[in-house]
């Protein structure tokens, strides 16, 4: 654990630098009108920005830790290659929602093929997001999540407000299934429908994330991420005390390793709950997920998604 803390301090210090990075770039570009290249359409942009930060980040890592590896959204854009193994594996999404305002810088390592350490800068909301396995997660690296100080009462599917992301790909054979999961949670018990609470979409992963692990968001729910948009925030979570899980077949099978769910681009999370005199808190995660997972369509493809 004393090796971790070593690498939460680092991908700290890294993130600040990083989130100054984003700040200034950004600034740069909405004065200049630097160039903005077109990743799949107009809802999913990356600018130079994106290349400059995660090639510092590299950089920065391979200088202080010349053995480890390397994964990050811009190289595989351009290499095409991820490959996850039991070394030491630095997985980076440098700016994860680029027109955002909630816009995350998302640092992960994992060892082991298991998330370790995980920090999320929010620059622009002066916000530093941090945990590392054993160590508890926080805010600004003082404030312990959840932001209620204690794990809230949460009974039902119906009583979640739910985070999703609409993603890139908008073609029919993607939004058909989506608007019908969106349609079966949201929807009067008359109908059919869970009637959730709400649904709400960030923009960006990383913000969905840490609004669970903060406790402001009961439920994220996605299929198209990677690995790089997850990593950091899967340990963020689950020292947060909540709940972390894959796909319905990965939920249901529940001995998946975490290392594949999180390459398999399919992924469900929930806050930490407060027990009851009948039920434990992570009993209550379950279950909920197990109602969520029984609520949507049986097709539901994985999206692309930046």
């Amino acid at each position: 654990m004393a090796e971790y803390q070593e690498y939460l301090t680092f991908a700290i210090d890294l993130a600040k630098k990083a989130g100054e990075m984003i700040k200034d770039g950004q600034a740069k570009r909405f004065s200049h009108d630097s160039s903005l290249d077109i990743k799949a359409n107009a809802i999913d942009l990356v600018t130079e920005v994106d290349q400059a930060v995660e090639a510092f980040i590299s950089k920065t890592i391979s200088g202080k830790y010349p053995s480890h590896k390397f994964i990050g959204e811009e190289t595989y854009a351009a290499e095409g290659k991820m490959e996850l193994t039991d070394e030491f594996t630095w997985i980076v999404d440098p700016i994860d929602g680029t027109t955002n305002p909630m816009v995350g810088c998302s640092i992960g390592l994992a060892h082991k093929r298991v998330p370790v350490v995980g920090v999320i800068m929010m620059p622009f909301m002066n916000q530093l997001y941090s945990a590392r396995t054993g160590g508890g997660a926080f805010l600004n690296e003082t404030t312990l999540l959840p932001l209620t100080g204690r794990p809230q009462p949460l009974e039902s599917l119906q009583e979640c407000t739910i985070s999703f992301e609409w993603g890139s790909d908008r073609s029919k054979a993607t939004m058909d299934p989506k608007l019908a999961s969106v349609s079966r949670l949201a929807g009067d018990t008359a109908m059919g429908g869970a009637m959730v609470h709400g649904i709400r979409s960030t923009g960006a992963s990383t913000a969905a994330l840490v609004s669970v692990a903060a406790g402001g968001i009961d439920v994220y729910w996605d299929a198209g991420p990677y690995a790089w948009d997850v990593c950091a925030g899967i340990v963020i979570v689950q020292e947060a005390g909540g709940y972390f899980t894959g796909s319905a077949e990965d939920f249901e099978k529940g001995d998946t390793h975490i290392g594949d769910i999180m390459m398999n681009r399919r992924y469900c999370c929930i806050r930490a709950i407060a027990p009851t005199a009948n039920e434990s808190g992570p009993e209550k995660q379950k279950r909920i997920i197990g109602d969520l997972y029984k609520s949507k369509p049986k097709s539901n493809p994985v999206r692309a998604y930046g």
